[in-house]
C-alpha cells in the first residue's frame, strides 16, 4: 500500500512551525508496511487543498494534517466537501457536546466553533478522544482519503485509534521493519563499515537514517529469518558502537545496566546546564538509580557545592580535564553515588580561545578507584555542543558497565 501525505499549514511553509507530525506518522505508517510515497506541504487555501487532492488521486490512501481548527484560515473540511461534492449538514448533537465541554472551561462557547458541528453526508467522521475537531474520512475511486487536525497530540490520538488500524487491516502487510540504533561513529564510516553486509542479504533493504547524536539503521525485508541473519552479522561487526533497537534511547540503556547491576549515579554539569539530568529524569523509575545533579555553572559554585579546589581553577581552568575529574569525584561524595560524572566545556557561539576552542569539552567520570576525564571538540553550535555532549557522557557510562 502507498501513501500520500498532505500537512497544510502557511506557519509550516514559513518556518515558524516544524513539521514534527510527517516525521511521527511516516514512522508507524512504516511499521504496518504503508509507504508514504510523497509528501506535500501546502498553504491554508481551499483551491491549494482541493487541487493536491486531486493529484495524488492515484494512492492507495492520502492523510491530510491542519487546518480543522474553528478559525477563518482553517479551510481543511471545506476543502474536502468541496472535493467530494459534499453537503455538510450540522450536527445538534454534537454541538450540545462542544457547547458542555466549553462550559467547564468558560462561560460561552464560540460561533466560530459551529464549524467544527457540521457533519458530512457521503463520508464519515473521525472521533477525537482528546479535543474538539472530529476528522473525516472518505473513499473515491478505490482511495481512502483521512483529514486530521495538526495538533499533535490530538493528530497521534486519532491515528492510534482509528487510522492506524483501518490502513492496518487493509495493507495486508507481511513486511518486517527492524532499527538497530548506533553512536559514535558518522554515517559515511558506518555505510562503508557494512557495506559488504549489504551487498550479501539483496533481500534485506537497509536505510541509514543520521542524527545528530547518532545513526540509525533500518532493516525492512519480507522473511524473518534472512532480517535476522543480517541484523546478527551487523551486531558482530559493529560491536559496542550498537546501543540499542528500535525507540529505544540511550538514557533507557543506562538506566536498565544501573538497574541490572545495582548501582546509582549523580551528575555535575556546567556547560550542559543539566540536560544529562533531564534525559536521565525522563525514565520511569530512574530514581531507584539516579540520586540528584548540580549545575555548576560558575567557579563558585564548582568550588562550594563540589569541592573543586581553587588552585585547579586557576592553575588550568574550569574547562580542563582536572576540573571535570574533581566535578565527577566531587558529586559523587556530596551524593553518594557508585558513580559520579562531571562535564565542564565552552558550548559556543562564543567565549573560545586558540588554545580551547567552542565545542572543547571534557568529561570526567568517577567510580570505585578509578577517576579520569576524556577530552572532545565538537562544533560552534551551542544547542548542538550541549545534546552531542550528553550523549557521549551517557555512552562513556554505558560503555564503563558493559565492561
Amino acid at each position: 500500500m502507498n501513501l500520500a501525505l498532505i500537512t497544510i499549514g502557511n506557519e509550516l511553509l514559513s518556518g515558524f512551525t516544524v513539521d514534527t507530525n510527517a516525521a511521527w506518522i511516516g514512522k508507524k505508517l512504516s511499521k504496518i508496511g504503508v509507504q508514504v510515497s510523497i509528501h506535500i506541504t501546502i498553504d491554508d487555501r481551499v483551491e491549494s487543498i482541493v487541487s493536491t487532492l486531486k493529484s495524488v488521486s492515484d494512492k492507495n490512501a492520502v492523510i491530510v494534517t491542519g487546518g480543522l481548527g474553528p478559525t477563518h484560515d482553517d479551510v481543511t473540511s471545506s476543502a474536502f466537501f468541496k472535493y467530494f461534492d459534499d453537503t455538510p449538514q450540522f450536527s445538534e448533537e454534537y454541538w450540545e457536546v462542544l457547547t458542555q465541554r466549553f462550559l467547564k472551561i468558560t462561560s460561552t462557547i464560540p460561533d466560530l466553533n459551529r464549524n467544527q458541528a457540521m457533519i458530512p453526508t457521503k463520508g464519515t467522521t473521525i472521533p477525537n478522544p482528546v479535543g474538539s475537531a472530529r476528522g473525516l474520512q472518505y473513499e473515491k475511486d478505490g482511495c481512502t482519503y483521512f483529514s486530521l487536525p495538526g495538533v499533535p497530540n490530538e493528530m497521534k490520538a486519532m491515528m492510534t485509534e482509528s487510522v492506524l488500524p483501518f490502513l492496518e487491516k487493509k495493507s495486508h502487510h507481511n513486511l518486517i521493519v527492524r532499527t538497530i540504533r548506533t553512536t559514535g561513529i558518522p554515517e559515511s564510516a558506518l555505510a562503508e563499515k557494512v557495506d559488504i553486509i549489504l551487498r550479501e542479504h539483496p533481500d534485506v533493504s537497509m536505510a541509514f537514517l543520521p542524527q545528530l547524536i547518532g545513526v540509525d539503521i533500518r532493516l525492512t525485508g519480507k522473511i524473518e529469518s534472512k532480517i535476522s541473519s543480517c541484523q546478527h552479522e551487523l551486531e558482530s561487526e559493529l560491536g559496542d558502537l550498537v546501543f540499542g533497537y528500535d525507540n529505544e534511547g540511550l538514557e533507557n540503556v543506562v538506566g536498565t545496566l544501573l538497574l541490572k547491576k545495582g548501582l546509582t549515579l549523580s551528575v555535575a554539569e556546567s556547560c550542559t546546564g543539566g540536560l544529562l539530568a533531564h534525559r536521565l529524569t525522563n525514565i520511569p523509575g530512574s530514581s531507584a538509580y539516579f540520586k540528584g545533579g548540580i549545575t555548576s555553572y560558575s567557579n563558585e559554585a564548582k568550588m562550594k557545592l563540589l569541592q573543586v579546589e581553587e588552585d585547579t581553577l586557576e592553575r588550568v581552568g574550569a574547562v580542563s580535564s582536572e576540573t571535570a575529574i574533581e566535578m565527577a569525584e566531587g558529586v559523587r561524595k556530596l551524593l553518594k553515588t557508585d558513580i559520579g560524572v562531571g562535564i565542564t566545556g565552552i558550548a559556543g557561539p562564543g567565549g573560545g580561545t586558540e588554545i580551547k576552542p567552542v565545542g572543547l569539552v571534557y568529561i570526567g567520570f568517577s567510580m570505585g578507584e578509578q577517576s579520569y576525564a576524556k577530552k572532545f571538540i565538537f562544533s560552534r553550535d551551542r544547542k548542538g555542543n550541549k545534546y552531542l555532549t550528553s550523549q557521549v557522557a551517557l555512552n562513556m557510562i554505558r560503555l564503563t558497565l558493559k565492561k
